[in-house]
């Protein structure tokens, strides 16, 4: 092998490199955020509690339904829950979070978890380059006396530029996961 043909080798690997870099720093995933409403609760919950998540009801933009999207929600909120409480159980949706907290009663659950979708954005970012989003309000409600313990607002966006797309329910995951752990 030649000097030049070595050094076009080394060229083009390390420009490959650079590329591969470049597309997953702007391709990763997502960006999601907690914002707390109110003071953070005084006490954490404990493992043996019993939780029940209320499905919220199907987000929307503009005129566009997605429906399946309070379920996704829902699912959401389990998965992160099952690795802390002794018992998570997802109920229907309920208008009002008076029905929720009879639901919970009736279940003999210990803590309400009473998201709603306040923005369900889906885009075709790839072309577009609009990106998803998402954002929750979640009240965390102690069943026996009705006293919302924590109270925020969590969002997720996705990145400018996805391989694949992304989808709002895709920017769940972290910023619910990471708010169940910090209730407890």
């Amino acid at each position: 092998m030649t000097q030049n043909s070595r050094n076009s080798a080394r060229w083009t690997a390390c420009l490959a490199l650079s590329f591969a870099c470049l597309g997953f720093g702007l391709t990763g995933c997502q960006h999601g955020n907690i914002t707390p409403v109110g003071e953070a609760p005084s006490t954490k919950l404990e493992h043996s509690v019993s939780v029940y998540v209320v499905t919220p009801h199907d987000g929307n933009y503009g005129e566009t339904q997605y429906p399946g999207s309070g379920a996704s929600v829902a699912s959401a909120f389990e998965s992160a829950l099952i690795h802390y409480a002794e018992n998570v159980v997802v109920g229907s949706t309920s208008p009002t979070s008076t029905e929720a907290l009879e639901a919970a009663k009736a279940k003999k659950c210990t803590y309400l978890i009473f998201p709603r979708i306040t923005h369900w954005e889906d885009r075709a970012t790839e072309w577009s380059g609009r990106r998803d989003k998402m954002e929750l309000v979640v009240k965390v409600i102690r069943v026996e006396d009705g006293v919302v313990v924590k109270n925020a607002t969590i969002s997720g966006i996705s990145r400018f530029l996805t391989l694949g797309g992304t989808h709002p329910q895709d920017l769940l995951k972290d910023p619910v996961d990471e708010f169940v752990q910090g209730l407890f």
